[in-house]
């Protein structure tokens, strides 16, 4: 990832707890959350994910983090997709802690998953998030 982008230098000072992804990563990443983004609306593919469970949350942050912790899982690395060219890697605790800090400062729609699970979180730019399980994992 280029250190000047934009988005590096938005979230700089998380960069103790992100690691971002090179190029060739990057696109894989922004390749597997296409498979699970609707083409109909915003948030989940119900043709690729399962038990897919959402939350409005308007202005609440702490509803949605306590409702992040009752759903994803805290011992496994998450790898965080806004784009084709701007994602990284961080532990689920770190991302469920600060969450608000990292998606709502650009107000962009972002996709969550982990390589270890079939876990995927959607983050909508209206204040809401959809947990569910890939059908389809690679």
């Amino acid at each position: 990832m280029n250190a000047t982008h934009w988005r590096v230098q938005e979230l700089k000072h998380h960069s103790a707890d992100i690691v971002w992804l090179n190029a060739e990563d990057a696109r894989r990443a922004y390749d597997v959350v296409g498979l699970h983004d609707s083409k109909t609306h915003l948030g989940l593919n119900v043709n690729t994910v399962g038990s897919i469970e959402r939350l409005e949350f308007g202005d609440d942050a702490a509803i949605a983090t306590r409702w992040l912790h009752a759903r994803v899982p805290e011992i496994q690395q998450v790898v965080v997709v806004f784009g084709e060219d701007d994602c990284f890697l961080c532990s689920n605790v770190f991302l469920i802690e600060n969450w608000s800090d990292i998606f709502v400062p650009s107000r962009d729609d972002a996709m969550v998953y982990s390589n270890d699970t079939p876990l995927i979180v959607f983050y909508c730019h209206e204040n809401a998030f959809e947990v569910g399980q890939r059908l389809v994992v690679d």
